[in-house]
Order: C-alpha cells, then structure tokens, then sequence
C-alpha cells in the first residue's frame, strides 16, 4: 500500500518500478476509488486537492505505461473505424482530417470498437493513420522507451500534469511516448525548460498528417515535406529560441500554444527562409498575408490549383496566389519565426475563402488575419493538429478563453479521470457523481458535459438526459456552436420521446436565432430537417420548409446556404427523378440570394443548374 497523506516521492516511484506498471496502477486506483470524494457546494473534491491529484497522476501514468500496446491500437481505431452497415464484416476508416461521424443529434456514432478487439488489425488501416515509422509490437507501452526515462517522468509532476492535460482520447500513446523518449535523450540537459515544446511535437506527430495537407488546392507531391526526423526538428527549435531567432520565448508558452507552432511538416530550409523573408511585426503579423500578391487572372480562369512548380515560400511569394496560398505562407511563415498560427477557410456571401490566425503578444488569437469583413464569413474551419480533427474559429476562442484558466479546470480534469477509472470497474453510479463533481468544479468545461450525457446514455437514462440538455442551454447560452449542440440533442431526445411538435419547434428557433450572425448554423439545421423529411417521402412539406428557408437565410446565407441546403435538396430531387421540382428549387433559390456575377458561388450555381437542365 502507498501512503497517499502525502506527495509521492522517489521511494514511491522506486515501490512502482518494483511492482511493475500495470500491478502499481491497480494499487494505486484502487486506493484512490476508496478515499476519492466529489465536490459539491458543502465540500471541496478530492481532485482539487493536491495530494490526491498527483496520485491520481502517477496512477495514470503507470496505467498508460501498463496497457498492451495492441489494447492501445484497438483503442486508437475504436475512434476512427467503423463497421460497415451495407456490407458484412468490412470496416470503414475515418483518414485524419475528416470528422468523426456523428448522428443528426450531433452524438458519436458507435464505432468497431468490439469489432477489433480479439482480431488482427489490417496493416493498411494502421498506415493510413499512422506514421511511417510506427509497426505494432507486442508488449506494454512502456516497451516504447527506456526504462530510466519513464522511471525519471514518473517523479516529474509537472511533466505528468501538462501531459495528461494534454493528451486526447484521439492521440495515439505509443508513438507520443517513443517520440518523447527521444527527444529526451537527445536533448536532455534542455528538457526543463523545452518540456513544453517536446510534448507539443510529441502529440502533433503520434500520428498522420491527412493526405491533402496543407488544403485541398496544392497537389500534395508539390510541397516540400519535412526532411528530418521529430526529433531533429525540435533541437532546430531549441537552438534558434536559444539564439534569439524567434519571435515568442518557447519556454514560456504553453503545449496548447506549441501544437500551433510545430504542425509544420515542411523542409527546414522553408522555415529559414520565412525567418529571413517575412519582416511581418509580431503584433500585426497579419501583413504576412498580403505579402503574397493576389492572382486575380487565376480566380477569372477559375485555375483554383496551384500550378507554379514546387510550392515553396519563395515560389509563392515570386508567383503570388489565391487567398488559400496566401493563408498558408502567412501560417508557415508564422511558424517558423514561433508565433502559434492556425489556417481557416469558411463559406461567404460570395462563396469560399481562406485566411489565418495567429496568436498576439498578450495571449489572444487574432482569428482574422486575411478575412473579409464585407463578406459575412461567419465561421473559419480549420484542423486541430494534435488530433487532426475539423475545429471552427469559434471553438478555438472558447477553449483557449476563459474557460481555459478557469481555476477549476485541475481539478475538474482529475475528477474526469475518475469518472473514466469508475466506468472502468462498472460503477456507474460513482462514475455519474465523479462527472458531476467535474461539472461542479469547472461548468464551462465541455469534455465534462460530454462524459456526463455518455454515462446518462449507458445507463439508458433518458429523463436524465433531458434534465442534462436544459443545463447546458443555460450554460452556453452565449456560445453559439455549444448551444445549437445541446439544442439539437434535446430536439432528438423529444422527438425520440414521442414529441415531434417540441423537437420541431427547438428546431425553428435555431434557425430563426443564428440566421443573422451564423448562418452556418442554421444551414446546418436546415439541411436536417430537409433530409429528414426527404428520407420518409414527405416532399410536399419538404418543399415547403426549403422555401421558407430562403425566406429566411436568402440574404445572408451565402455559401453555408448554398453547400449545406440548396444544392443537397436539389441533387436529391435530380436522384430520384424530379427533374421539374430541382429546376425550380434552383429558380428561387437564384431569386432569394444575392450572388456576386463571376464568384465562386455563382460559378458553383452555374455548374448545378447545367447538370440540371441536361438530365
């Protein structure tokens, strides 16, 4: 037994070395399950004591460290595979960059998790998800680095916090690990002060980049890939700060700063270049964009692709570009000099458009570097790079906000831990009081909404999950994409009960709430409704609902109106042989929204209406 009064220290993690990390992480849960306690108004929790959190952090470690590595696989594929519902024993991959598949109530959809758990992984799911130089073994994950390195983490407590702050249920372990092993070793009499750096490398590069990075309109052989290892890139990056080259002191920042400084998997000689071509002032770093000249003669061709040879920095400032070349020269060139930038592209009144966004002096984002003010881009959709998953502008502000240096959030993240380890053993129960104590601690935090609607939904709880959805209005009432979720699942969970007329009228005020200032949301309720009533054959009120939609979201809606709603409902109509009723959804869908002659948008128009008029 370990004496858990006080703090671990070096005879603990020698205790924990000789029992092995799978025996000492049983140990150590099973003490924490005995004496842990959720906060609530009359008591402070366990986990926002600090005893009891570095426990609970040694604990995890020892549990990361235990786990066979092909347990962590299936795992990892658990979120990313799916069984094919139209064909027998086949699986579908979900490739870094897209979103995992949701239900219309915006939920996870259930996975091949069970799926894979006694088979053999097929070799070309593992490649196209993770790096090259990652082959399954057999074996705890500890077996991925030294002994001595893992042993010297254990007792590091600092590390063992920002880490498990960090790591997502969409990272990969084993290779996070091997990759920090590595970097320690190379670069050990740094780690105190890079510690950061090295878990933001660690957790961006655990896995595959997605195959179309850095976006859709650069063939991806045209650009100059990384040609060093991860941990040869971050001695680049301890060197130049060391030296003065950079434009943010990187010992200083935080992982969740770092990730957007290192998601750069471009040749070094790019990154020297930036540092010595792009003069941008740190604090209006948004004049690296228009470096970059536009290319008005390739948006008039409509010659969307680059097409100018090797897309290198210098290439594409020699060339000028569209606004997608020059978000990405922005964005490297960001990187390189380490100011923390992130690329977004998003729909407009006239169609699509691309920008950037970096991270000033003071700490906050300037989300707009490059956006257009006069054309209604209502949301930027970018990729996480830690887990390479889609992220809006919207979110990226919420969670790097005030929710981020909530005072509750350890404490809040420790008792989410527990409501994993009780769900684990089978408690339920606890596992609903630990989610709850996280809610308590820190109520802006959305991954403790989340665990709670997941262990309601196990228990089968629907009246609880009701109860759930109405909370979380009240508490992102002012946050648009987290009130239009929970408004969508209550939505789901009424009509489920059986009372469509309430689901139907959620609904509406969605639409009529965001049709002014986000559109795409109210296009992304739209097209549901309008699916929903396509897929039971009602096209009557289905047409009915379309036309009262460009009532409402016409002068605004722009491109999330057009892509999200008008031209899924009149390539559904085209399908199934309605030729008459798409040519005329095409009619008002023209007359309702006011499209800029020779735009992306009205191109886009003029190829649907063509396809149209020939069927």
């Amino acid at each position: 037994m370990f004496d858990m009064q006080r703090l671990p220290g070096p005879a603990d993690v020698a205790k924990v070395r000789e029992m092995g990390w799978k025996p000492a992480a049983d140990a150590i849960e099973d003490q924490l399950v005995q004496s842990w306690k959720p906060a609530n108004f009359a008591q402070a929790g366990s986990c926002g004591m600090p005893v009891f959190r570095q426990w609970q952090l040694l604990g995890q470690w020892c549990r990361l460290l235990g786990t066979p590595e092909p347990d962590a696989v299936r795992a990892y594929l658990g979120r990313r595979v799916l069984e094919n519902p139209e064909q027998t024993n086949s699986l579908i991959v979900v490739p870094p960059g897209m979103a995992l598949p949701e239900d219309r109530a915006g939920r996870p959809l259930a996975t091949a998790h069970r799926a894979l758990e006694n088979a053999r992984v097929p070799p070309e799911i593992l490649q196209g998800l993770l790096p090259d130089d990652y082959t399954i073994q057999e074996g705890p994950v500890a077996g991925r680095a030294r002994e001595d390195f893992l042993v010297q983490m254990a007792g590091d407590q600092n590390f063992l916090r920002d880490f498990f702050r960090m790591l997502a249920p969409d990272d990969f372990p084993p290779v996070a690990i091997s990759r920090l092993d590595r970097m320690h070793s190379a670069w050990g009499a740094k780690w105190a002060d890079y510690r950061n750096l090295a878990v933001a490398f660690a957790l961006v590069y655990d896995q595959r980049e997605p195959s179309f990075w850095p976006h859709r309109q650069v063939q991806p052989s045209a650009v100059p890939r990384m040609d060093e290892d991860v941990t040869q890139r971050f001695g680049y990056y301890v060197q130049a700060n060391d030296a003065g080259r950079l434009d943010t002191d990187l010992r200083r920042a935080t992982p969740e700063q770092l990730k957007f400084v290192v998601d750069a998997p471009i040749e070094r000689a790019e990154l020297q270049w930036a540092t010595k071509h792009v003069k941008a002032p740190r604090d209006h770093f948004e004049r690296a964009f228009d470096q970059v000249n536009y290319d008005h003669r390739r948006v008039e061709k409509g010659a969307f692709m680059w097409s100018n040879g090797s897309y290198r920095l210098g290439n594409i400032e020699l060339w000028g570009g569209i606004c997608t070349d020059q978000a990405y020269f922005a964005s490297m060139a960001g990187k390189a000099r380490g100011i923390p930038t992130i690329y977004f592209a998003g729909q407009g009144t006239d169609g699509g458009h691309a920008w950037f966004g970096f991270l000033k002096r003071n700490g906050s984002w300037n989300l707009d570097a490059g956006r257009y003010e006069n054309q209604n881009f209502t949301v930027g959709q970018a990729l996480d790079p830690q887990t390479w998953l889609p992220i809006t502008d919207h979110e990226l502000a919420y969670l790097s906000g005030k929710t981020a240096r909530a005072p509750g959030q350890e404490a809040a993240q420790g008792d989410l831990a527990m409501a994993e380890l009780f769900s684990r053993r089978g408690d339920s129960a606890q596992a609903l009081a630990a989610a709850e104590s996280a809610l308590h601690a820190a109520p802006g935090l959305v991954a403790a909404w989340e665990a709670k609607e997941e262990i309601l939904e196990t228990r089968g709880d629907s009246a609880g999950l009701r109860e759930l959805y109405t909370r979380a209005l009240e508490q992102f009432r002012r946050h648009e994409d987290l009130r239009v979720r929970y408004q969508t699942r209550l939505a789901a969970a009424e009509r489920e009960g059986g009372n469509s007329a309430a689901a139907s009228n959620i609904e509406s005020r969605m639409v009529r709430e965001n049709r002014r200032q986000r559109a795409d949301l109210s296009a992304g309720v739209a097209s549901d409704t309008l699916s929903r009533l396509l897929e039971s054959g009602d096209y009557d009120r289905a047409g009915h609902e379309y036309r009262a939609l460009l009532l409402k979201l016409g002068r605004t809606g722009g491109g999330n109106l057009f892509y999200g709603v008008v031209r899924p409902y009149v390539e559904t109509l085209r399908a199934d042989g309605k030729t008459a009723e798409a040519q005329r959804a095409l009619r008002q869908a023209r007359q309702a929204m006011p499209v800029e002659p020779g735009s992306i948008l009205d191109r886009d128009f003029k190829e649907l209406e063509s396809a149209v008029s020939r069927q």
